[in-house]
């Protein structure tokens, strides 16, 4: 994903579970901090996600969740960043970020996961096994056709 930065827009996680509002707002946090960042706290927060599980944190307050959140956060991307990361979820616009985002997968028809889109169209993708070079085939043909027609012609 660092090829395309800051180009891409950053993705969604399914937040039809409790816990993933905050950490899709955590994605979204960071990424206005420090965007070569974003995509892995992603995949931490993808291998662990269990962590954060309904049934793992049913009996803890939204607060001690958020606390978790920001905490794994922190780990995943280096300690220094944690008054930042907390920061950011006291600023609205990571907020609002989520919350549009959200809708932009629902008015998609995002309903489970993986869903992959590029310039706002599904890719008929079976496999959410994407490698780097998979990624490459789909999304230089396109970034380089772009390339031949600047944006002053419009």
């Amino acid at each position: 994903m660092h090829r395309y930065l800051p180009t891409i827009a950053l993705s969604s996680s399914f937040v039809y579970h409790d816990n993933a509002f905050v950490t899709s707002r955590a994605l979204h946090v960071v990424n206005e901090i420090n965007t070569s960042a974003t995509y892995h706290l992603m995949e931490a927060f993808f291998v662990h996600q269990e962590r954060f599980y309904n049934a793992q944190t049913l009996k803890m307050s939204r607060e001690a969740v958020l606390d978790q959140v920001i905490g794994f956060a922190s780990n995943a991307l280096g300690n220094s960043m944690q008054s930042a990361i907390k920061s950011g979820f006291a600023d609205s616009k990571t907020g609002t970020k989520t919350r549009v985002s959200f809708k932009y997968g629902c008015s998609r028809g995002v309903y489970g996961t993986p869903f992959f889109f590029v310039n706002g169209f599904l890719l008929p993708v079976s496999d959410d096994a994407i490698d780097y070079d998979g990624w490459r085939k789909i999304i230089d043909p396109l970034t380089n056709k772009q390339r031949r027609y600047p944006l002053s012609v419009f």
